[in-house]
């Protein structure tokens, strides 16, 4: 995967793919992804990035196997492990 920030328009693209685009579906004013002849994402771009707040909050975590729990707090994604707890 490929995130490019144009400053200048404040658009981030991500692309995940180098395939062809065939398609493209508006998500959201100004929010664009693109999909190739499969109807497969290869990129989306998000306008005003920056002024919505994505950025610079983008984190990327590659995890091999096995099962996550997530949660947020305080507007993080925090792991942790839960616990069973008999009453």
């Amino acid at each position: 995967m490929k995130a490019t920030y144009f400053a200048d328009t404040d658009t981030l693209v991500l692309q995940f793919t180098e395939k062809l685009v065939e398609d493209y579906v508006d998500v959201g004013v100004g929010d664009l992804m693109e999909l190739d002849a499969d109807g497969e994402l290869v990129k989306m771009t998000i306008e005003h990035a920056e002024a919505r707040g994505i950025l610079p909050g983008i984190e990327f975590e590659k995890l091999r196997g096995g099962t996550v729990e997530l949660e947020q707090i305080d507007g993080k994604w925090v792991e942790y492990e839960p616990v069973k707890v008999n009453t």
